[in-house]
């Protein structure tokens, strides 16, 4: 367990008596059992509470304006009083989530509407209580963060099967143990809720902490959710929650509220357009086919899905068509290729003699069989999926994708051969933020803003802006290296230039005696050059693995001291979303460009762009702008305070591209610039 000071947030380690930093005895400790990487706001310094904020121009900013912050509450409040989206682009330190509050909340009171805060992560809805908690001092206010059923179910949480259920068996086994009286959870709530509700109106508690105290009372915490966002101001839900139609419709509905009468606040947009394209994609592969036939064979006789279709038959059919697909189209060591249009449906016409208006009674039959399935598991209470209804799903969604908006392939990997459908333009995913009146967009790192614009297709008069840090500028370097890159092509007509690149790594490291992070733009470079760093730096080192509890380990291990060096992937965990005050984290290396991978999906998405916008803008959209958000991610790492300080250097020529950007400098010596930025400090 790691434990943080309760008064000043510093790191102690088991067995301290008093805190190094700000020295008080450790009767304040708190325990983070969610480890290092949800825990990160607390450790960031406090910003000075208002005593009364009536006479403010921002009636819902509790704490002392920083630069500019009173500016970006005023923009986006009138950008909402006149319906409008508003697209932010917010630096390092301009406080994005409490000024996107203390804004809508001014127009949300007194309007009668109701906030919905989309998050990625629980640790950014935990930071949305933690600002609540601090605006309720002033004014009365009510917020809840909310969470799937399959983290929250107390009777069922944990059992294999259910993580990511899109099945919506864990709603049905749910609803059926509860019209039996048969969860124990859901007995209470009734008679729980009033201390339940008093916990959240006066602790704000992250999600966890709301689970334990449910957990505690012997009441299921997602029920009590139901009943909780009533009454609520604000709402905080992961972004499916109203990226998915089900859900959202859920959602709205336990909230008794309409659609019109809500504000949106969509927390680190930049990732908001990839997570609609993965909401809308999909895939239907061998062992979803395989369980189908499987359970198939549970069934009385053979049922027919039309006439002269047989249940047996055209799973037999569907399966072989697959694996017929993959061979047919995928050479020696390819993965992935495009499929015509429809041309798995034309297989199965052919096949089967029917017409698309035959072949819809099909998968309304197979529909009807797994539902018949789904039901007879219920009652016998086996904890156990359809698949023969899992697969009549995916199927119809496949029928009904849109060539305009979808590619579809066949695709291999290491469990075998599958059908992939990707949303390559979100625009029917995304349809409900784009209708509604007034929406607020922040990120720190969304330019180029008519991109993001365009991309979700956001009515013309969307209000776009950016805002600057108000941390000194003098704090924060960056330089790239003119001589060396890692594009693939020169990688393979120099095979010297890898080696120079890890000698040039190795010697910058051993140069650097301060807390270095190491990104690469892959797994598979990392790889390859962790036997030469091991060999020839000598420093203590730690490295990113895939066991989260490891990496947990070697973040703590790194913080702790101030000469170490951790190894990592700029798409990685580090990379956003965990701060490093202070000398935590001094010099950052990013070693290349993270160029999205060229698969068929961004080749897709190049090509449309083209179409609509213009010759290379395609490339634009879809390699420059992600590559140059990751890059200041990475960077961002770096500045999370007004005092801190840190360099970071790109060991890659292409980044002159975005020099400006990224306010860069061309250098030959990175040691020397790493060196004079220090001494000046």
């Amino acid at each position: 367990m790691v434990n943080f000071c309760g008064y000043c947030g510093t790191l102690m380690m088991p067995g301290m008596d008093k805190c190094p930093q700000c020295r008080k005895a450790n009767e304040g400790l708190q325990s983070n059992q969610m480890g290092l990487f949800e825990m990160d706001f607390k450790r960031t310094s406090e910003p000075k509470m208002v005593e009364d904020a009536s006479q403010m121009k921002a009636p819902y900013l509790p704490y002392e304006p920083r630069e500019g912050q009173l500016t970006i509450i005023s923009d986006i409040r009138q950008a909402l009083d006149e319906g409008k989206h508003a697209v932010i682009e917010s630096g390092t330190g301009t406080g994005k989530t409490i000024v996107s509050l203390a804004a809508a909340l001014e127009h949300a009171i007194p309007a009668g509407k109701r906030i919905v805060y989309m998050t990625r992560t629980i640790s950014q809805s935990d930071q949305v209580m933690k600002e609540l908690k601090a605006i309720s001092k002033l004014r009365p206010i009510s917020g809840i963060t909310v969470t799937g059923r399959g983290k929250s179910c107390l009777l069922f949480k944990g059992a294999p099967g259910f993580e990511g259920d899109g099945s919506g068996l864990l709603a049905r086994m749910c609803e059926d143990h509860k019209a039996k009286n048969k969860c124990p959870y859901c007995r209470n709530l009734k008679d729980r809720l009033p201390e339940v509700e008093a916990y959240c109106r006066n602790s704000f508690p992250r999600s966890d902490d709301l689970d334990e105290f449910c957990r505690k009372q012997n009441v299921c915490p997602y029920e009590m959710r139901k009943l909780l966002m009533k009454g609520c101001d604000v709402v905080t839900v992961p972004y499916i929650h109203i990226l998915s139609e089900d859900i959202r419709s859920n959602l709205l509905r336990n909230m008794d509220v309409e659609d019109d009468r809500i504000l949106l606040i969509i927390d680190e947009a930049h990732n908001l357009v990839d997570s609609a394209r993965s909401q809308g994609s999909f895939r239907i592969t061998m062992s979803d086919i395989s369980n189908a036939i499987d359970e198939s064979s549970t069934m009385k006789g053979d049922p027919y899905l039309y006439e002269g279709v047989k249940l047996s038959e055209f799973l037999g059919f569907l399966k072989r068509t697959v694996r017929s697909l993959a061979n047919d189209k995928l050479g020696f060591s390819e993965k992935e290729k495009l499929l015509r249009p429809r041309e798995l449906e034309e297989a199965i016409f052919n096949k089967f003699t029917i017409t698309r208006g035959n072949f819809d009674l099909v998968l309304d039959q197979l529909t009807d069989l797994g539902e018949v399935r789904m039901e007879r598991l219920l009652e016998s209470g086996e904890m156990g999926v359809s698949h023969i209804l899992n697969l009549a799903t995916n199927l119809r969604k496949w029928t009904m994708t849109s060539d305009d908006s979808y590619i579809r392939a066949i695709k291999t990997d290491d469990d075998g051969e599958y059908l992939s459908a990707s949303c390559i333009d979100p625009f029917d995913v995304t349809y409900f933020i784009r209708k509604q009146k007034g929406v607020i967009h922040m990120s720190g790192t969304l330019r180029p803003l008519e991109q993001y614009v365009k991309t979700l297709a956001l009515p013309s008069n969307t209000f776009m802006n950016t805002y600057p840090s108000p941390f000194p500028k003098e704090n924060r370097k960056v330089v790239y290296l003119k001589d060396v890159t890692t594009r693939q092509q020169d990688l393979n007509k120099d095979p010297s230039l890898f080696n120079r690149i890890e000698r040039r790594l190795a010697k910058m490291i051993n140069a650097a005696n301060m807390n270095t992070m190491v990104m690469f733009t892959s797994y598979n470079m990392m790889k390859r050059m962790r036997e030469y760093l091991e060999r020839d730096v000598h420093r203590p080192m730690y490295w990113e693995e895939r066991n989260k509890s490891k990496n947990e380990r070697a973040l703590t291990q790194f913080r702790m001291g101030r000469d170490g060096v951790f190894f990592t992937v700029i798409s990685g965990s580090l990379s956003e979303g965990i701060d490093f005050p202070g000398d935590e984290l001094s010099l950052v290396v990013i070693v290349g460009i993270p160029y999205p991978p060229p698969n068929l999906e961004n080749m897709a998405m190049k090509d449309m762009f083209d179409k609509k916008y213009g010759p290379g803008m395609g490339f634009r959209y879809v390699s420059e702008a992600p590559a140059a958000r990751k890059i200041k991610q990475a960077i961002g790492r770096l500045i999370r305070t007004e005092t801190d300080r840190g360099i970071a250097v790109i060991m890659d020529n292409r980044a002159s591209r975005f020099a400006k950007d990224l306010d860069a400098e061309a250098t030959e010596d990175p040691i020397r610039d790493v060196a004079r930025f220090f001494d000046k400090s």
